[in-house]
């Protein structure tokens, strides 16, 4: 979807840059499916991942029970007695709270993991539509530079053979400096990306050739705002930690009540000739603490997830995520009418003011404004399709999904 000469300045990026076989063609698709194998942030996501489980295990489990032995000697001289009792710690949420209250924690730390690796694909893509743009605009700097040596070399050819003498200056000669040192700008743009896309795909950070995405169309608002109301991250995790805040509310106020201890005993008296069993049980006096301070914790940590939610649900949400259709539905059309209509104009008429020239119809100045103005709109086409995938990526973030998902 990009531009005649946008695509043209892509290819020629091949042989201005050096040899082809010096850089690593890439797709969007190719450093995403790296990135998810190789960023740190994903060993990061794993490691966050794997606390979260360890925390589920650390509610559900119940505590160890204890055995106590003692041995028992009589100074009658009739041998050594033991006394063996075996007790057990019960809390009243193990029953059935806890092992909700894990298991809604595992369900949540997956909507985390799966909400920073979504994060993840986001950033890389933002990574290498920056990275497409400064490789075009290095292409687009390294044309315009070559067309102006090209004209000055004519106009050397003009003056030996004295055609025109009435020449007297070229402003295609400084021209060619700028956009050369232009193209060195672009190209340290280029390196500077590459290192960080190096970073997230575990890439080397040498030259990359990256392709421009393209634009699927933009799916109806309503089929947007109902895929958000499922998918969209905000809302799953602000849903999901409500779920978790409950089961940590109902465990606390559980807990309230002091874990019992049953006992077994079995003792036999110093020669054996008396044997003992018994049962019992231990309970801690509630005197000083009723589990008031993680009560109050889990109360305001679900206050603030039923806030965070309603605040998503009042509104805020559908009208983020309308005005981020909006935006990229814009942005769709003026890349278009740059792909389409405003660049094509400016190449024509950059043909035909050069054609003219070669005529002796027009003088110099006027063919280096017409070819500003050309490199000018070719920039800003550019420009219009970053602006574009941008919005986009905008968007997708707030539905929780790709474009391509929708449709």
């Amino acid at each position: 979807m990009m531009l005649l000469r946008l695509a043209a300045a892509g290819a020629a990026v091949w042989w201005l840059a050096g040899s082809a076989s010096a850089q690593t063609q890439m797709t969007l698709a190719d450093a995403v499916a790296q990135a998810l194998q190789n960023s740190p942030d994903v060993a990061r996501l794993d490691r966050d991942l794997a606390l979260r489980l360890a925390d589920a295990v650390e509610a559900e489990t119940r505590a160890n029970p204890e055995v106590e032995v003692l041995g028992r000697y009589s100074d009658a001289g009739d041998g050594v007695g033991i006394e063996v009792e075996v007790s057990q710690p019960v809390r009243f949420s193990d029953f059935r709270l806890r092992p909700l209250y894990a298991a809604v924690l595992r369900q949540t730390a997956t909507v985390e993991q799966d909400a920073g690796l979504f994060d993840l694909v986001n950033r890389v893509a933002e990574l290498y539509v920056a990275h497409w743009a400064a490789q075009t605009r290095e292409a687009l700097a390294q044309r315009a530079a070559a067309e102006a040596s090209d004209i000055t070399a004519r106009i050397e050819r003009i003056r030996a053979a004295q055609q025109l003498p009435t020449v007297q200056f070229n402003v295609f000669e400084p021209e060619a400096l700028r956009r050369r040192q232009d193209a060195t700008l672009h190209a340290a743009e280029r390196a500077e990306l590459e290192a960080r896309l190096a970073y997230d795909i575990g890439g080397d950070g040498g030259p990359l050739q990256t392709l421009a995405p393209a634009l699927v169309a933009l799916p109806p608002l309503d089929r947007v705002l109902a895929f958000a109301n499922t998918n969209a991250f905000g809302a799953r995790l602000a849903r999901a930690r409500i779920t978790v805040n409950e089961a940590r509310l109902a465990v606390a106020e559980k807990d309230r009540f002091p874990a019992i201890v049953p006992r077994a005993s079995y003792e036999v008296e110093p020669g054996g000739d008396a044997r003992a069993w018994g049962v019992g049980i231990a309970m801690e006096i509630p005197l000083w603490d009723v589990n008031g301070a993680e009560i109050a914790r889990a109360r305001a940590a679900l206050q603030e997830s039923r806030v965070h939610l309603a605040r998503l649900n009042g509104g805020a949400r559908e009208a983020l995520v309308a005005g981020l259709h909006r935006q990229a539905a814009l942005l769709d059309e003026r890349a278009a009418a740059y792909r389409g209509r405003i660049v094509p104009a400016y190449g024509e008429t950059y043909d035909t003011i050069r054609a003219m020239y070669d005529q002796g119809q027009t003088d110099l100045i006027d063919v280096w404004q017409v070819q500003a103005s050309l490199l000018d709109a070719e920039e800003d086409a550019i420009a219009t399709v970053v602006d574009a995938l941008n919005a986009r990526i905008a968007l997708e973030r707030a539905i929780g999904g790709k474009i391509e998902q929708v449709n």
